[in-house]
């Protein structure tokens, strides 16, 4: 038994609404029959959308992504893919490092072939992308390697050095990875591939990558926006598109599918979410970087509403579990956001597998100072 996708497709917000309606016109047909003929198994974990996207996003302050064609097995690091020895050693390497460690590849047929500069003797290299993600000070450079085992050679711990080390460039512009990782699950594959398509079918060819698993399949498909680091779930064509055109042109992130920043914890990412969707309610926008937010406790985050005169709204005995989060705007104005953590109908976390436990983080409550 299956279902048809269909994904929405909300109008999207961008730098250049007039450029955004061409580039659509211009690829109607793309619209129409990729991912919508997309035919989804009823198993699948990504069949359910009651599940709040604010505070889902994987958390990462820096990314290391090499370009890899071959296969990449369930686990990019079990053996399968950069074999058993390199896989351990690499492993150990980045976890050392502190980076997230990812395997891309260009969309399509694109995909089949390396884009890495060419050596000394012509032959092509691995491309890879390095990200620094901290609010601020977000930058993504690029540089080539001849061989995975190179990357051991390297100081992957020290951002500077691993910057001189590679001659790596800075890029200008952001990239998007869409997760289509299919030996971890297949929502990926048959969702993200057609996003990844049809995004490298209209911007630039280092602009779109597909990537192996980022966290949340269930959320398929999904992109990872870097350098900031800003993470998207429930994707469709228009919203991938957008997210990429808004922060490349304007630095303000889409609020369309926004799971949060890969620097933040769980309930950070959900406020700044939910403080954004409320400015957007009265027409205003912010950069990114532009909304600092900092989880605390329910108790102090009530104690700061009494200080600013304002009635807590939440009884935290009848919310034992209630999470919260300040979050501040660089003009000084300052949000308190509660969430709490609703228990779903229990439902399968990859595809295939039997019902698991699952949760919503809820808002129960948003206040300015």
């Amino acid at each position: 038994m299956t279902e048809s996708c269909t994904p929405a497709t909300p109008e999207p917000r961008t730098s250049d609404p007039s450029e955004l309606k061409n580039l659509r016109a211009a690829h109607a047909d793309e619209l129409s029959s990729r991912t919508r003929a997309t035919k989804i198994p009823a198993d699948s974990c990504s069949l359910y959308d009651d599940e709040a996207l604010g505070g889902t996003a994987g958390r990462a302050t820096a990314w290391l992504a090499f370009e890899h064609v071959g296969q990449w097995g369930r686990d990019i690091l079990d053996g399968s893919a950069l074999g058993e020895e390199l896989s351990a050693a690499l492993g150990e390497a980045v976890s050392q490092a502190g980076l997230k460690f990812l395997l891309i590849r260009q969309a399509g047929r694109e995909g089949r072939v390396l884009h890495g500069a060419a050596d000394a003797s012509g032959n092509p290299t691995h491309r890879v992308l390095y990200a620094l993600c901290t609010p601020g000070e977000e930058k993504l450079y690029s540089f080539s390697v001849s061989t995975p085992e190179h990357l051991l050679d390297l100081p992957l711990g020290n951002p500077q050095e691993l910057i001189q080390a590679t001659d790596a460039e800075l890029m200008d512009s952001p990239a998007i990875l869409v997760c289509t990782h299919s030996k971890r699950d297949r929502c990926c594959a048959l969702r993200g591939r057609p996003i990844a398509a049809h995004l490298a079918d209209i911007l630039p060819g280092n602009a779109v990558w597909e990537c192996s698993h980022t966290g949340g399949h269930r959320f398929a498909p999904v992109g990872i926006m870097l350098p900031t680091g800003y993470t998207y779930g429930r994707l469709s064509e228009p919203s991938a598109l957008a997210a990429y055109l808004s922060l490349a042109g304007r630095s303000i992130p889409s609020l369309h599918g926004l799971r949060g920043r890969s620097t933040d914890t769980p309930v950070e990412q959900a406020a700044e979410v939910a403080v954004r969707l409320e400015l957007e309610k009265k027409g205003e926008e912010v950069t990114s970087g532009g909304l600092v937010s900092r989880e605390t406790s329910g108790r102090e985050a009530l104690n700061a509403l009494r200080e600013a005169g304002i009635e807590p709204p939440v009884d935290t005995a009848e919310h034992p579990t209630l999470e919260a989060a300040l979050t501040t705007h660089t003009d000084g104005r300052t949000w308190v956001t509660f969430f709490e953590r609703v228990t779903l109908e229990p439902r399968p976390n990859s595809c295939g597998k039997g019902p698991a436990d699952a949760f919503s983080r809820e808002l129960r409550g948003l206040y300015q100072l």
